[in-house]
């Protein structure tokens, strides 16, 4: 459940007296070998947190607001390092944000026994294309087994309040976190959390300062086959949606009408299809900083590298002068209302709806999603969309796609000889959703399909070789091909035990102990066909219990087998259709009895006999 909450305290009499007073308050003494000495005797041991990397034994994010309205704002992580660094941490950005600086206080490595400081990180000041600075962290295999710390401090000029929005969990596994907001006595603060009790209050020198506290955060890994809702805090000196919004927009209007690169060609500036082609390619995307950081006037690249907000905001102002229609809508990352904190980091990020010039249906873009003409990006499928409306919010609620955008069909055709063996080809097409959760909308390499299939995809058939021979691209997503040899077959004399070949997303047993509402990533299409020869004077026995669930409903399963004897063939399909996201009552029952047939139809056996 998520709380909102205000809070209120009567105002100082002078803000001269708070001035003086709040100076004393500042942000806690931070000691490193402190922590690890006590974190070292708290946190389990890493073999608890089996498959992951690397642990978080502290994370503290502390924001103070002075009198003045400039603010501050300290991070410090205490990272204990496994057998190896786990990717997504050996190179750290901090930027500085629009109008402030940015410093790294620490960055270093300790001994988790002693405590002990044994050597610093690389720590590197960079200039951007632009002018923008950022501080850049390398986190190096020498840290292996010790504790890595890092502590950064960011200062802002006197604005409008503070405000910001959190992220609980992520990645790795977080054994201790503290959130704290540190105001003037009289300051009005307003918080929203998933996943987030209230805060413990303590006041000090004129100021009153917030605390949240939460031990223990499993990872979070992102939205899967089920939404999986990320836990995290929003605070904000400000109130409302609309307020929000307004700070939104005013961050958009910041980015400068700059002139459509040269490097874009003719033809983005005739049509602009070209130049979102190119505004949207993977090298014009600065990767490992906050996709909301917006750079200050005059930092910004006409060519890029930019982040998703800027590419957003730049596509925006070029296509408006291209004549296109163009409308900035925002994708919360929770729920939002009148009562929540006007923080504009509470926004997942800008949606564009576009229309071409005298299109009369809209088109919808999102920074490194493929951008179709007329389509709905299918990761925005049945999201409420915000936008700034004069007296009060305005919403668009956008379709929740059709079970056929998001297609996963395998069609297998094999040759079985009389030793159970069979060879042949595996036909996988991926369309909409499964392709976001097979490949991250990618397509893949010809290199890389079939490491790519048997990680993904449960076959549950000991020995069989796939061999990936083509990959090509579909209208909605793509299709691959391959090669497969494996032994389905068992034969007794003149008896035969066959498994039927089939295979089962990973992800779909998300719906396993899943409560009674829950809401799925996308509605879907699982099409399994399989074909095989067989080799002569087999008869089936004895056909299995079939499926034929959900008729008349929006969740249907319907399974055949057929034997032709004559023709030695072997026909059997299963299809699930499963047109709705949201999921409550019946329906959830319907889809566990749908998932256990589906589950089990690649083990299935079927006896033969001659």
């Amino acid at each position: 459940m998520s709380a909102v909450r205000g809070i209120k305290f009567v105002r100082a009499a002078l803000a001269a007296v708070l001035c003086i007073a709040f100076a004393g308050c500042a942000f806690a003494d931070w000691d490193s070998e402190r922590e690890i000495m006590r974190l070292k005797d708290e946190v389990p041991s890493m073999e608890i947190y089996d498959g992951n990397d690397a642990v978080i034994w502290l994370r503290s994010d502390e924001s103070k607001l002075s009198p003045d309205g400039s603010a501050e704002h300290f991070r410090a992580m205490v990272i204990m390092m496994g057998e190896k660094v786990p990717e997504d941490w050996k190179t750290l950005f901090y930027p500085a944000p629009a109008g402030g600086s940015v410093s790294v206080e620490e960055a270093a490595w300790y001994n988790t026994m002693t405590g002990m400081k044994e050597g610093d990180l690389p720590v590197e000041n960079r200039t951007l294309p632009g002018g923008a600075s950022v501080s850049v962290v390398t986190v190096p295999e020498d840290t292996i087994g010790r504790a890595v710390v890092v502590a950064v401090r960011e200062k802002r000029g006197a604005g409008e309040g503070i405000s910001g929005a959190v992220n609980m969990a992520g990645g790795l596994p977080i054994w201790e976190q503290t959130v704290s907001v540190e105001v003037p006595e009289g300051t009005e603060i307003f918080w929203d959390g998933r996943d987030m009790r209230e805060p413990d209050e303590s006041k000090s020198g004129g100021s009153v300062k917030y605390s949240w506290k939460v031990m223990n955060q499993l990872p979070w890994r992102g939205e899967g086959f089920v939404v999986n809702e990320r836990p995290m805090l929003a605070f904000a000196t400000g109130e409302g949606a609309l307020t929000a919004l307004r700070e939104a927009g005013a961050l958009a209007a910041s980015v400068p009408q700059l002139p459509i690169p040269e490097a874009a060609g003719k033809e983005a500036r005739r049509s602009g299809m070209s130049l979102i082609e190119w505004v949207n390619t993977p090298e014009r995307t600065l990767t490992g900083y906050p996709i909301d950081w917006v750079r200050g006037k005059g930092e910004i690249p006409a060519e890029g590298p930019w982040t998703p907000w800027e590419q957003s905001f730049l596509l925006h102002k070029w296509l408006t002068e291209l004549g296109w229609g163009s409308k900035i809508w925002w994708s919360p990352k929770m729920p939002v209302g009148e009562s929540s904190p006007a923080a504009v980091s509470l926004f997942e990020g800008p949606v564009l709806e576009l229309k071409l010039p005298g299109a009369s249906r809209s088109s919808y873009f999102v920074p490194g999603l493929p951008f179709t003409p007329g389509r709905v990006p299918l990761s925005l499928a049945g999201t409420e969309l915000y936008g700034e409306g004069e007296n009060e919010p305005k919403t668009k609620k956008l379709s929740n796609g059709s079970a056929s955008d998001s297609r996963l069909a395998l069609l297998w055709k094999l040759k079985l000889d009389a030793n159970g063996r069979a060879q042949g080809t595996l036909d996988v097409t991926v369309t909409g959703g499964w392709s976001e959760l097979l490949s991250g909308s990618g397509i893949p390499a010809i290199e890389d399909a079939s490491r790519l299939v048997l990680e993904k995809l449960n076959f549950a058939m000991l020995g069989m070789s796939l061999t990936a021979t083509d990959v090509k691209e579909e209208k909605k997503g793509y299709s691959m091909k391959f090669s497969v040899n494996c032994t389905p077959g068992i034969i007794h004399g003149e008896s035969m035990l066959l498994r039927l070949p089939g295979g089962v997303p990973m992800r779909v047993s998300e719906m396993i102990g899943r409560e009674e509402n829950y809401t799925l990533r996308f509605p879907f299409t699982i099409d399994q066909k399989v074909r095989i020869s067989m080799p002569g004077g087999f008869r089936l026995l004895q056909e299995p219990a079939l499926k034929q669930l959900g008729e008349g409903t929006r969740a249907v399963l319907r399974e055949s087998i057929t034997h032709w004897p004559k023709r030695g063939e072997l026909l059997a399909d299963s299809l699930w259709v499963v047109k709705t996201r949201d999921v409550e009552g019946m329906t959830a029952q319907l889809l566990r009895e749908e998932l256990a047939a589906t589950l089990r139809w690649p083990v299935i056996d079927l006896p033969f006999r001659k």
